[in-house]
C-alpha cells in the first residue's frame, strides 16, 4: 500500500514529467549561439534545464529511498532473467537472458520508432544530406543526455518509488502510464506516439526491475532518440 512518502514521490515524478512539455514551449525560440540552428539552441537550452531537474530529483530519491535507489541506479547485471510476457513474445528458452531480449527487442523496438518517425517528420519531404556529419554529432550528444533525463525521471525513479510498495508488474504499467501520455504532444506524436512510448516506458521499466540496473533501459533508449533527433535536425 502507498504512503504519505511514495506517494508524494509519484507526484512530483508526474508533475516534473508534465513541466518537459511546458519548458519545452517555454524555451522554444531562444538564441545562445547564433551560428546554430534553431533546434540546437531550443535543446541546448531546454536539457541544460531539464538536466538540473534530472539530477534534483536523483538527489531527493537518494535522501528518501537510498537502498532502493543504490540497488537499481547502476550498471546491473545485463544478462539477468528474464521474466516471461507471451503476449509480446517474450518466451525464454534455454539460456536465453536479458542480454538476448535486450538486443533483439530494442531492434525491434528501434525499427517501429524509425517507421513513425519517419511518417511524422521525413515522408514527402526534401532533405538536405549534406550537413550529415554535424547532424549526427549533435543527435548523439542530445540523446546521450536526453536518454538520461528521461530514464531518470520517468524510470528509475519511478521503480525507486515504487519498489517493495506495489507489485513488481504493477511498477513497469505505471511507468508506461506517465511516458505514454506526455509523448501524446512529443515525438513520435499522437496515438502512435503515445503507444510506442507507452511500451517503451513497460519495457524499460521491466529491464531496471530484472537486471538491477539502468544498462538497457538507458541504452534502449538512447537509440531510439538518435533516431528521433537525427529526423528532426534531417526535416529542419
Amino acid at each position: 500500500m502507498l504512503k504519505l512518502k511514495e506517494i508524494l514521490l509519484l507526484l512530483l515524478i508526474v508533475v516534473l514529467t508534465a513541466s518537459f512539455l511546458f519548458i519545452g514551449k517555454w524555451t522554444a525560440g531562444i538564441v545562445v549561439f547564433d551560428n546554430l540552428s534553431p533546434l540546437t539552441n531550443h535543446q541546448i537550452v531546454y536539457q541544460a534545464i531539464t538536466l538540473l531537474i534530472a539530477f534534483a530529483l536523483l538527489l531527493i530519491l537518494w535522501g528518501v529511498k537510498r537502498e532502493e535507489f543504490k540497488t537499481h541506479f547502476r550498471k546491473g547485471n545485463i544478462g539477468a532473467e528474464i521474466t516471461p510476457e507471451p503476449w509480446v513474445g517474450i518466451k525464454p528458452k534455454g539460456n536465453q537472458t536479458w542480454l538476448y531480449y535486450g538486443a533483439s527487442i530494442g531492434i525491434i523496438i528501434s525499427v517501429v520508432t524509425a517507421i513513425i518517425i519517419y511518417l511524422q517528420l521525413i515522408h514527402g519531404k526534401e532533405i538536405d544530406y549534406s550537413n550529415i556529419l554535424p547532424i549526427l554529432l549533435f543527435s548523439l550528444l542530445f540523446s546521450l543526455t536526453n536518454s538520461f533525463i528521461e530514464e531518470s525521471v520517468t524510470r528509475i525513479s519511478v521503480v525507486v518509488t515504487l519498489k517493495g510498495i506495489v507489485k513488481d508488474k504493477t511498477i513497469p504499467l505505471i511507468s508506461a502510464l506517465i511516458f505514454g501520455v506526455v509523448h501524446y504532444w512529443g515525438n513520435p506524436g499522437g496515438i502512435p506516439g503515445l503507444l510506442a512510448a507507452g511500451f517503451l516506458g513497460w519495457f524499460l521499466a521491466k529491464s531496471i526491475l530484472e537486471t538491477k540496473g539502468i544498462f538497457w533501459a538507458w541504452l534502449i533508449h538512447f537509440v531510439q532518440d538518435v533516431i528521433i533527433f537525427s529526423a528532426r535536425f534531417l526535416s529542419e
